[in-house]
């Protein structure tokens, strides 16, 4: 998916995405998580028992977001970045119509950081 296409594709907060998918209810958590960059919000999310799954854009479709299997998700520098749906991710356990090796192959990137 190209950077043009990028631009106009829906996105949503860290604050928005952590209130609707995971349930985050308190504002002022909320509002200091917001302001994280997404490589600091992996490793926060982790405190509170969170998986957070993102891909790499190499492999992100126009039909994932169409589908909603993906989620772009932007932080506080108004990067976006595409996440896996929580809810097809914790439906299906592990995902079944994504390859797994791309989860994988991203959390590897991010722990050798």
């Amino acid at each position: 998916m190209d950077k043009k296409e990028l631009r106009h594709a829906e996105k949503m907060s860290i604050k928005k995405f952590l209130r609707r998918y995971y349930g985050f209810t308190n504002e002022e958590l909320l509002t200091k998580l917001s302001k994280l960059s997404h490589k600091q919000l992996k490793e926060v999310v982790g405190f509170y028992d969170i998986n957070i799954h993102k891909i790499s854009f190499d492999n992100l479709t126009r039909e994932m977001l169409a589908s909603g299997e993906v989620i772009l998700v932007t932080d506080r520098f108004d990067n976006p970045a595409p996440y896996i749906n929580p809810e097809i991710y914790l439906e299906n356990e592990y995902l079944t119509t994504l390859d797994e090796s791309f989860v994988q192959d991203e959390e590897m990137k991010e722990r050798r950081k």
